[in-house]
């Protein structure tokens, strides 16, 4: 989509010249067919649901200590105009293995009553590191900001407590079945995240996630311990600091091998034929039950002036002697990094992984979890893409209720209202269980540790594959489980809701933010009580991604002393070069408002027809979560209602939300663009001025500057890329509300016919040109100027 023009959803190939290419299918049609045998093991042995939630304490963990071997730092001479960076090159020899350095170990799961946390000690700030030497040159938008430009306001920040809620001791226990052993890698990972640009030094700045577990490598593979020598070996090094107890109170323990990333960013050179930069990781966290640690490693690059690089990344622990012995004996992972003349590619996915619900029928004739996944790979494997732009659903954890319901159970004893619910206590026993569940269920629906179908086999390869090359930015929405917030208000404000809460959001921000609690705000730049975080791709385009999911209430989506915050610092962190906004949120700001939708469902489930309506519209009776009723005995058409901006709880909001970005455009004079998922088909819509308002701006050219609509803005959503779509009575659903509307007196809201066709190239189900019910995923991709050839900055979309 180029400016305000619907966005494209043609199965042709992309401008000559473009290097990326549209999808030719979505869904089903994405690639031939595949043999598909049955699943390896039931979903209801899912490694005995995850094995584990219910076994006895164990012996603890031993101290931790930082250790590994000293810090390289690659020394850079510059070239006229920026630094001497070789003209890119493909790194040879160079292989994506498998993400674990050891073969697995069966290991007997253990559990501890008390919770081990461990926590990093600060890290340096950037503020603080040294400018670019003097005498360095900047491509236009880098190099150190005009003071004059803006200031940056003073605003306190509220912090994420994920140990909240703890039960009292004394609680009822309940028989918990036998132990099963799990076949536990001793590393996991890498996990490769985007963090931001710094334009003042034309840095790129990311991280690295790392999860080790040293008991688990056969003693003849394990070297002893050696202390760790930290050498300051300047900017292209990074030390650590293993901090457990309170944040800033760092431990020197001697005990444990510390991950290092050495990374080859001039791309030329690779493992075995240059002196890598190095970066050691830090401890964040040592879960309790399964002794695994939590390692990020900071990545700081200078950004090439003209030509992108491919990067190269090895991880070196020295607890793993196969991996010690030479760079060609361990795994090495290939990401493209954007030069500052560079116009920045996204792709934008959500719901990586099937629903519980989805029956296996369904996910046969969907040929399994990989067809669309291999797609995007496809896609970054002939034009790598800058920045991975999740919208929600890269997990899920709807699973919770039922693999922790032998602890949960006084909370979901059939017959129980909800009034009574509210007042059963959050214990120990259910905090232990659950924390448990998250950290395995992170591990098979990401990496396959444990029990998996076949179905979900080739998917967990793509998405490893992805988050090993792709630099993600990755917002929450099913990560705790799935309509959390969206409930009445008995049920969230009740302890097992908010204890569940807050272990889901401390391993989102562990698994995809990289960050623990009292990090996450004052080192790792999220906002308010969740993950809030404002980006920049170069000097033209930046990212603002709001947590739709961990704040929620039925009463509002982010609290308003949350919005005040977030508001505040963007105009901080914005540079004035930047024309494009993208603003990320799991559910489409522009979609069909469900109030109409609502009363249908009110009226019908009052008089019992919501069989026959289904029926009706599907033609068969079928599993439909429109007509059914969740565990808690609440509708779950009420839920997934209430998760949708359009909805009527969340109308004022919705409006508050869409007037400050107007007014942030206004002063700006950039363009706003939404980018959601969560829905499960495709569509594309916008807010525009009407063209007979006396207020449209574009009546009024001495006044409009570089946009000529300030109330123009497009809203971009995606289906899900393995999840099941929607099915045709949601459609209908979806198509029946999806009329025009005024959005207020003076903005037009109006979804495009952006589908002329299906990806069969037949004409779509129902005619229904605005909302396409297949699986798919988006890209994004910066342009030199918009059509005046005035300013740099235009965004194109494809599907």
């Amino acid at each position: 989509m180029t400016g305000g023009a619907p966005p494209t959803a043609s199965t042709s190939a992309y401008p000559p010249g473009s290097g990326v290419y549209v999808p030719q299918a979505m869904g089903p049609q994405a690639a031939s067919p595949q043999a598909v045998g049955p699943p390896q093991d039931d979903m209801t042995h899912a490694a005995a649901r995850l094995a584990n939630l219910q076994l006895s304490a164990g012996a603890g963990a031993g101290s931790s200590q930082t250790l590994g071997s000293p810090l390289h730092q690659q020394q850079q001479s510059f070239r006229p105009g920026y630094g001497n960076a070789a003209p890119p090159a493909a790194v040879g020899g160079m292989t994506s293995n498998s993400h674990l350095t050891a073969a697995p170990v069966a290991a007997a799961a253990s559990m501890s009553q008390a919770q081990v946390t461990s926590q990093a000690a600060p890290m340096a700030s950037l503020a603080n590191r040294a400018y670019a030497q003097p005498g360095t040159s900047f491509a236009p938008g880098y190099g150190p900001p005009n003071p004059n430009m803006y200031t940056q306001p003073q605003s306190g920040r509220a912090s994420m407590d994920s140990n909240q809620n703890q039960p009292p001791n004394g609680q009822p226990q309940f028989q918990q079945p036998q132990p099963q052993r799990l076949s536990l890698p001793p590393m996991v990972g890498p996990l490769l995240q985007f963090v931001n640009v710094e334009l003042e030094r034309a840095q790129w700045h990311g991280s690295v996630l790392l999860l080790t577990n040293e008991s688990l490598l056969h003693h003849s593979v394990r070297p002893p311990p050696v202390q760790n020598m930290v050498h300051n070996n300047g900017p292209g090094s990074t030390s650590s600091a293993y901090s457990a107890g309170t944040p800033g109170q760092s431990s020197s323990p001697s005990n444990m091998h510390v991950p290092v990333v050495e990374v080859w960013d001039d791309g030329v050179h690779g493992p075995g034929t240059g002196k890598p930069k190095t970066f050691q990781a830090r401890a964040l966290y040592t879960e309790p039950t399964y002794k695994y640690t939590f390692w990020r490693a900071d990545i700081t690059l200078p950004l090439p002036q003209e030509n992108e690089v491919d990067v190269a990344y090895q991880i070196y622990w020295g607890a793993d002697e196969h991996a010690v012995q030479s760079h060609s004996a361990r795994a090495t992972y290939l990401f493209r990094m954007p030069a500052q003349a560079s116009q920045w590619r996204m792709c934008v996915t959500s719901n990586n992984h099937f629903s519980r619900r989805v029956p296996e029928a369904a996910r046969v004739s969907l040929r399994g979890s990989g067809p669309v996944f291999r797609d995007l790979l496809a896609k970054h494997k002939t034009n790598p893409f800058h920045v991975w732009i999740g919208t929600g659903g890269q997990f899920n954890g709807e699973g919770v209720w039922d693999d922790c319901e032998h602890v949960l159970r006084p909370f979901l004893l059939s017959g129980l209202d909800n009034l009574r619910r509210s007042h059963v206590v959050w214990t120990g026993d259910m905090a232990a269980a659950v924390e448990r569940w998250y950290l395995l269920e992170y591990l098979r629906q990401w990496f396959g540790v444990g029990s998996s179908t076949a179905l979900e086999l080739e998917g967990q390869s793509c998405f490893r594959q992805a988050v090993e090359t792709i630099p993600y930015s990755f917002t929450p929405d099913s990560e705790i489980f799935p309509g959390f917030g969206s409930y009445i208000p008995v049920l969230q404000s009740s302890p097992v809701f908010s204890g569940i809460r807050s272990i889901g959001a401390k391993y989102y921000g562990l698994f995809q933010a990289h960050t623990v609690s009292g990090l996450a705000q004052s080192e790792h730049g999220f906002m308010g009580e969740g993950f809030h975080s404002i980006k920049r791709l170069g000097p033209y385009t930046s990212l603002l991604t709001l947590d739709t999911r961990t704040e929620r209430q039925l009463a509002g989506i982010v609290d308003r002393r949350t919005y005040d915050l977030v508001f505040g610092e963007l105009e901080a962190r914005v540079p004035p070069t930047t024309t494009n906004l993208i603003v990320v949120t799991s559910n489409p700001v522009v979609f069909p408002r469900t109030k109409n939708f609502e009363t249908l469902l009110r009226g019908a489930s009052s008089s019992g027809l919501t069989s026959i309506i289904s029926y009706a519209v599907n033609g068969r009776q079928t599993r439909n979560d429109w007509i059914s009723k969740d565990r808690f005995g609440e509708s779950m058409a009420a839920t997934k209602l209430n998760d949708f901006w359009t909805s009527g709880a969340h109308k004022s909001e919705r409006a508050f939300v869409v007037h400050a970005l107007q007014d942030f455009a206004r002063r700006r004079s950039c363009r706003v663009t939404f980018a959601s998922g969560h829905v499960n088909c495709i569509s594309a819509g916008h807010f525009r001025s009407y063209t007979d308002s006396k207020l449209d701006p574009r009546k009024h050219p001495e006044q409009r500057g570089f946009v000529s609509d300030y109330r123009s803005m497009i809203q971009l959503t995606v289906s899900g890329l393995v999840q099941e779509p929607a099915d045709g009575l949601t459609l209908r659903a979806y198509h029946f509300a999806g009329k025009s509307a005024p959005f207020d007196m003076h903005t037009e809201e109006k979804l495009y016919h952006t589908f002329n066709v299906d990806v069969n190239h037949l004409l779509p189900p129902n005619g229904n040109q605005k909302l396409l019910a297949r699986r798919s995923y988006g890209i994004l991709i910066e342009h030199d100027f918009d059509n005046d050839r005035q300013r740099p900055g235009l965004l194109s979309f494809f599907y």
